[in-house]
């Protein structure tokens, strides 16, 4: 790339048209994590927290038919909470860069800089104290920094005085479905539990109230906001609730796991039944859904620590993907 071309590069807040050409480029360059236009719209535009004025974009002029034009050469999405997340609140000090890349052929031309220059004066005008990459719910793309895909960005945050987040260290895990069969110890502690009084059921609309209730006592954050939104589509047939019998006769829920396609959890137990086996028979129950949906691959984007140990001692699932949660103090 010639230097009056590099000269030529801008960067502006993103702007009305410049959708299609920065899915194009994300597409392109994060070759691990496309994205269609609508969920750019539904991730990115329809986020409460998103506001162009920590959305950029770098452009280069393209010459066509018509005359010259914008081309789409870089993007970077920093995010702060403008709505207070369920349970949580506004996280007043946190800030989050949840995707960003440049063209290839644009790259170590300082784009990169110019690009979190700017987003780093927006955390910076929102007072923000810790900036991460990228923790943010509920409209992550990836859990941290690839670094076996994307080594590339992960030295260029680096550069810039990003850090490993002490325990950043969050795995991708996956398996292919076919010789998954849930095991016999499995299977007893069904009956065991069912001897108790608890079970495993499809969800129904008559535990919506108890579920809901269960996810924002004792998981807070967006879990409760996403059951909602199956509800709302129609998919919470994909959702496995653990209920048992109150004292009033009424079934309550303990328990839940749901899953997408082939993407499994997050799923929970109530801490007062932890201990019980619930979790591990509330997996092999998804995993035997999955199979009767036809699906051929369970996977799960972001893990860690004793819940990966369980998943690979339990459920059989290996590691597939790595990445680092990087931050940078303000």
């Amino acid at each position: 790339m010639n230097v009056e071309a590099k000269e030529a590069v801008s960067v502006r807040q993103y702007a009305v048209g410049d959708m299609a050409g920065v899915v194009a480029l994300w597409n392109k360059v994060m070759v691990r994590d496309g994205i269609s236009e609508r969920d750019f719209m539904v991730k990115v535009l329809a986020d409460w927290n998103f506001s162009p004025e920590g959305c950029y974009v770098a452009v280069a002029p393209a010459l066509s038919p018509e005359g010259a034009e914008e081309k789409v050469v870089g993007f970077m999405l920093g995010i702060v909470r403008l709505n207070p997340l369920e349970g949580i609140g506004l996280q007043e000090e946190l800030g989050w860069i949840t995707m960003f890349f440049v063209d290839e052929a644009y790259q170590r031309q300082g784009i990169g800089g110019m690009l979190l220059e700017k987003v780093m004066g927006y955390m910076q005008r929102m007072n923000r104290k810790v900036v991460n990459v990228s923790t943010y719910v509920p409209n992550y793309f990836i859990a941290g920094v690839d670094i076996d895909a994307y080594m590339s960005g992960h030295a260029f945050l680096k550069k810039h005085g990003f850090s490993k987040r002490e325990g950043g260290d969050v795995v991708g895990m996956g398996n292919e479905l076919q010789d998954m069969v849930m095991p016999e110890e499995a299977k007893a502690k069904v009956e065991t539990l069912k001897a108790k009084g608890i079970e495993l059921r499809i969800f129904e609309a008559k535990y919506a109230y108890s579920l809901l209730r269960f996810l924002r006592e004792e998981f807070a954050g967006d879990w409760a906001n996403v059951i909602v939104d199956k509800i709302k589509h129609g998919t919470d047939d994909e959702i496995i609730v653990a209920v048992t019998s109150g004292s009033d006769g009424n079934e309550e829920v303990l328990g839940y796991v749901q899953w997408n396609g082939s993407h499994f959890g997050p799923f929970g137990v109530s801490e007062k039944l932890r201990g019980e086996g619930i979790g591990s028979i509330l997996f092999w129950k998804v995993v035997e859904r999955m199979k009767m949906a036809g699906e051929h691959f369970i996977w799960l984007a972001w893990t860690g620590g004793a819940a990966a140990r369980f998943y690979a001692e339990k459920g059989g699932l290996h590691e597939v993907r790595k990445h680092e949660v990087m931050v940078k103090e303000l």
